[in-house]
């Protein structure tokens, strides 16, 4: 199967096969950004399971209370990611980056901070953010980068449509995509051109106001103009249909826009690969030939399989089964599908994150009450 074939993620960096582990919220980090040894026992377990590349949950650039979250915000969280890559590199043969992101101020109020709260000089110091975390990383040991211009963070939102800002920085596509380059600038710029830099975008936002396929295609162009070693394409995650709980923070993942980011079992398979498919396109007619990745309820290597033969992307991202059963791979690929134990979409494990709880699949629960991934 053409799944299972190494490939080459333009020309820097080579994996063992087309498999993409994405990010995927384990709550196992400490509430100071730390790692811990379960935060890094989930990213063996998820290389030893056979994934070509495993892209760690989100690491924020700047340095902010959000719960469990990680950071490479500064030096000191350098040794933790080290003792992360150095057990995840002697242990299994996979690739291993972090997504890093910049993300605004949300209570349980009610406030959201927007794109268009943030002063000039805020903005001004994001691009330097993400390119010494990217830099932390290089140094920690990670064999790439994913940059996080997705779903419901600010680098997702200053290319919106809701980005209705009246400087430099808003109104227009063209001013939209301005902090993203000066991003991929410095980032690139501190990293090197040797090294792996990608990006996740959405292909369509799913929210009335804001950005379909066509700028999709539009930011994914510019995107691979300027240097991108991968695309990977995502879709929603927007508060802008949220639905709201008193007492509650605001949910991007509750809405329409939400299901699509993270499409629950009532929605068709692939149900998100047009949109990276259409980019492919896109990309290729404009003499790209940037790797596109897509995700969105591909349950079987068989699907995945189609994905890659119809060349509706290059590479596949498989998030639930793979937390489901971290060997979803390596069963896969050594034809004992049916010892896998499927996902079957009931986004449990989402609630979890929600409830800053440790992310599992509820599948795991034995009937003495405790709980362990599938054996190998």
């Amino acid at each position: 199967m053409k799944l299972f074939e190494s490939f080459s993620i333009n020309g820097k960096l080579t994996v063992n096969n087309r498999i993409m582990m994405p990010p995927v919220v384990t709550r196992l980090a400490t509430t100071e950004g730390e790692v811990t040894d379960a935060l890094i026992d989930r990213y063996v377990l998820y290389g030893q399971g056979g994934a070509g590349i495993v892209v760690t949950e989100a690491v924020s650039v700047k340095k902010r209370k959000s719960g469990q979250l990680l950071r490479l915000s500064e030096d000191e969280f350098i040794p933790g990611m080290k003792k992360l890559t150095e057990r995840f590199h002697g242990e299994t043969d996979s690739k291993i980056a972090p997504q890093i992101l910049h993300f605004l101020k949300i209570s349980r109020s009610g406030y959201r901070q927007t794109v268009n709260d943030l002063s000039l000089e805020e903005v001004k110091e994001i691009p330097e953010l993400f390119a010494k975390a990217a830099e932390r990383a290089r140094t920690a040991g990670f064999d790439a980068v994913e940059l996080h211009f997705a779903h419901a963070y600010t680098m997702a939102y200053m290319l919106s449509r809701f980005n209705l800002r009246k400087d430099v920085y808003g109104g227009s596509l063209k001013k939209r995509l301005l902090l993203a380059e000066e991003v991929v600038e410095a980032t690139r710029k501190a990293v090197g051109d040797d090294f792996t830099l990608g990006v996740r975008m959405n292909g369509d936002e799913f929210a009335l106001g804001g950005n379909s396929l066509a700028q999709g295609k539009a930011i994914a162009l510019k995107l691979a103009d300027w240097g991108l070693d991968y695309i990977s394409i995502s879709a929603g995650g927007k508060f802008e249909d949220a639905i709201p709980h008193e007492g509650e923070a605001l949910d991007p993942y509750t809405g329409y826009s939400g299901h699509r980011s993270m499409p629950p079992k009532w929605m068709p398979e692939k149900v998100n690969v047009y949109l990276a498919a259409e980019i492919k396109q896109t990309l290729n007619e404009k003499g790209f030939n940037v790797p596109v990745i897509t995700a969105g309820r591909i349950p079987t290597a068989k699907i995945a399989e189609s994905v890659l033969t119809n060349n509706e992307a290059d590479m596949v991202a498989i998030a639930r089964p793979i937390l489901a059963d971290p060997h979803w791979p390596r069963k896969y690929q050594e034809g004992r599908e049916k010892e896998i134990l499927k996902c079957i979409y009931c986004n449990k494990c989402r609630e979890a994150e929600g409830a800053f709880e440790e992310v599992t699949c509820f599948q795991w629960k034995k009937k003495d009450g405790s709980t362990s991934p599938p054996n190998p």
